[in-house]
């Protein structure tokens, strides 16, 4: 849905998470839905017809007001994950010394792991993830992205490579899915 980006602020801090200007386009594209909605109903009157451009201005508000990110800090030694709407996102703070690794893990949609009936195909794509490794023994992990290896799975790897550099934390890139035989574009 969105194109997530890295990006420095100015504090130091590292943003991981879509860009400024998905946010600007869809508030754009609310206000003209607004501005034409109340120029309708100015000249028309209201009509039902008009709750379809309310729902895609509501849909397009959302988008502005959600918050999906993460903001590693280096001088406060954390990784926040921000998610929700506007002032009510939720904020789970994870300390560096809590996380053993960013990793990158592929597997193939819709196959459990450890099946050795792997089928690549269109049904069950290659699939890479950027996760951040809690705790091995209990296997916690909080999953950052995911995407099409084929198509954005170099991009992903070299996003991991600058958190990794920008925070200190070990990277590690699992490539069980060529060790299988399967194509990865290197």
């Amino acid at each position: 849905m969105f194109k997530y980006q890295l990006r420095k602020k100015g504090d130091g801090c590292l943003v991981y998470g879509p860009g400024v200007a998905v946010r600007i386009v869809s508030l754009l594209f609310a206000i003209l839905l607004i501005i034409g909605s109340f120029s309708a109903v100015g000249e028309l009157g209201f009509s039902p017809s008009f709750i379809i451009p309310a729902v895609f201005t509501l849909a397009l508000l959302l988008v502005v007001f959600w918050h999906d990110e993460w903001v590693f800090d280096n001088t406060a030694g954390t990784a926040v994950s921000v998610l929700g709407i506007g002032p009510f996102a939720k904020r789970t703070v994870t300390s560096y010394g809590d996380i053993q690794c960013i990793e990158i893990v592929h597997f193939h949609k819709g196959i459990a792991d450890g099946s050795t009936a792997i089928r690549p195909g269109w049904r069950h794509k290659e699939m890479a993830a950027l996760r951040l490794r809690l705790d091995s023994q209990t296997g916690s992990r909080a999953s950052i992205e995911i995407v099409p290896a084929k198509r954005e799975g170099l991009a992903l790897e070299r996003k991991a490579n600058l958190i990794a550099a920008h925070t200190g934390l070990p990277l590690e890139v699992d490539r069980s899915a060529l060790s299988a035989g399967f194509r990865h574009r290197s």
